[in-house]
């Protein structure tokens, strides 16, 4: 087959397109060499950064049926004008998607959007009506930035305690908490009109390894699997647009290939199983989980064999891609009846959701609204674990007194970590001062650490782990940091499993993540103007819990 001729101008580009699906074929019937090109292209859906404008724009002019935003320090404004741009350089609107599911994952100076709670935050407050309320001002947030799409809710349950990559991204461990707040996230991003993606089929919880570094394997039976973590994406399927597959093998469902290329899993479980009938998408396929064993061109001709719709690439090759989709249509691995079937379902989330409708201005402001629901979500969610010497709230007697507010974490979260200080100082903590450090101090930080630490009265320190396993050098530091003997709450400002770590704390609480409501709610707690009612959305061995 040859490749498509040169594209319309710009300025008829989208009228052409909207022509016609307005007509309900989309493209012309399969036959002809650049419609069968056309329509191949659609199932590809490669990753670029906002600042990549030639590139992305090339992909669009290409025919990609979606394009994934990943990072770039812009304004929404300036997001919203490079997503306008894909729309009129593309015959057919790309789906613009983005990886917006919140907590360490996505952070506001990306694409200047605003930074939601992390999963399990808002597993921790287990306030339907208030999550999907925030997700629907989220959701408005996304379309004021031209974003179609968001890969989440994530619907992994976390079992296992040192799962290197899911933890807080998980909304808890248990199926049904993860499925009723999974599903308010979902009711609200509906109600704002953004496609929402359940994610990572069927379940990536209880993995001990990272797709993105190796092929993890959760070799559990039939019956766990879909106890505890098959569920939620059951009692979810009916209400998900589409679905996103795990790049991890499950030897009771496929004991050959991971979840992404099998077609036991997709059309199998997902499709004949548990009826599901919206779009499947790959997790990105340029993972070592995939690319450790076959290329991504060749990857995605087995993804789509398997059942799949749209395939990510990520930064993989999209005209080796597309070419290799080709190869496989001519050779006939691709079946002409597997390419309408994928072709149709994508062309199916784009009208159902208007994306050839063009696009209403809408530049209202719903920060205020936003944060306000945030907060709430915030006060529900902080947990105080344990309060072993009556530390929280603060004792008045610290208020005139030096309090070392020392923070580990990426320096990107720094921001957001600000209102826990400001809190402190505006509740009457005179003498709170902050210092803020990497994951890993060195030798050298440790000591000025310490140095901090033996002029202070009382220690707030916060631990930033993603599992227990990791970074040994910042868990050495607090423990010095707690065998100076002085007062001191540790504050779990990512995964809760590292509040078990420290048992002689004078108290434990967790935020499940860095954000300004989240860091707000902590100051609010330490300082008694509220009182902390969060409880721990996934199993935590703490001694002197409240």
């Amino acid at each position: 087959m040859k490749r498509p001729p040169a594209l319309f101008p710009a300025r008829c580009v989208r009228l052409a397109g909207a022509l016609l699906l307005a007509a309900g074929a989309g493209l012309p019937a399969a036959g002809a060499e650049a419609a069968d090109r056309s329509r191949l292209a659609q199932l590809i859906m490669p990753a670029v950064d906002v600042g990549e404008e030639e590139k992305a724009l090339s992909f669009a002019r290409e025919g990609a049926g979606g394009l994934q935003l990943q990072w770039g320090s812009y304004s929404l404004e300036e997001t919203r004008s490079f997503t306008e741009s894909l729309r009129e350089a593309a015959v057919i609107p790309p789906v613009i998607a983005v990886d917006y599911e919140g907590g360490s994952v996505h952070i506001p100076l990306t694409l200047g959007l605003l930074d939601l709670p992390s999963n399990m935050m808002l597993g921790a407050a287990d306030d339907g009506n208030n999550t999907a309320s925030l997700f629907y001002l989220a959701g408005r947030e996304l379309k004021r930035a031209g974003v179609d799409m968001t890969f989440g809710p994530v619907l992994d349950v976390n079992t296992n305690p040192e799962n290197p990559i899911i933890g807080i991204r998980s909304i808890g461990s248990d199926p049904a908490l993860v499925t009723r707040v999974g599903g308010a996230v979902m009711n609200g991003f509906r109600a704002a009109g953004i496609m929402t993606v359940m994610k990572h089929f069927p379940g990536h919880g209880a993995a001990s390894r990272d797709s993105h570094k190796v092929l993890p394997v959760i070799d559990l039976g039939p019956g766990e699997l879909e106890r505890d973590h098959i569920a939620p994406f059951r009692a979810s399927a009916s209400a998900a647009p589409a679905a996103m597959t795990a790049h991890i093998i499950y030897p009771a469902l496929d004991p050959s290939a991971p979840a992404t290329l099998s077609s036991a899993v997709i059309r199998g479980l997902l499709r004949e199983d548990i009826g599901f009938t919206g779009a499947v998408l790959t997790d990105s396929l340029d993972m070592k989980a995939i690319t450790s064993y076959r290329s991504v061109p060749r990857a995605a001709v087995l993804s789509l064999k398997a059942g799949a719709d749209m395939v990510l690439i990520g930064r993989g090759d999209f005209p080796a891609t597309l070419d290799a989709l080709e190869a496989a249509a001519d050779s006939g691995e691709l079946p002409a009846s597997r390419i309408e079937e994928a072709w149709s379902r994508v062309m199916k989330l784009k009208k159902d959701y208007g994306m050839m409708d063009g696009r209403a201005e809408d530049e209202s402001a719903f920060d205020r609204a936003y944060l306000r629901v945030s907060g709430e979500l915030s006060a529900k969610a902080v947990t105080l674990l344990a309060d072993r010497a009556g530390l929280v709230p603060l004792p008045a007697e610290y208020k005139k007194k030096r309090i070392a507010i020392i923070l580990f974490g990426p320096s990107r979260f720094s921001a957001q970590a600000l209102p826990l200080y400001k809190g402190l100082l505006h509740y009457g903590y005179e003498g709170a001062r902050q210092y803020s450090f990497g994951i890993s101090p060195s030798s050298r930080e440790a000591r000025k650490i310490l140095a901090y630490a033996r002029e202070a009265d009382l220690l707030v320190i916060g631990s930033f782990q993603w599992a227990q396993a990791q970074n040994s050098a910042q868990t050495m530091t607090i423990r010095s940091l707690l065998g100076l003997g002085k007062p001191s709450v540790v504050v779990s400002l990512m995964n809760p499993y590292d509040s078990e770590l420290y048992p002689e704390a004078g108290a434990v609480m967790a935020t499940y993540g860095i954000s300004r409501t989240s860091m707000a709610a902590a100051a609010k707690i330490l300082s008694g103007a509220i009182e902390p009612v969060g409880k721990p959305p996934v199993a935590l061995k703490v001694s002197g819990r409240e």
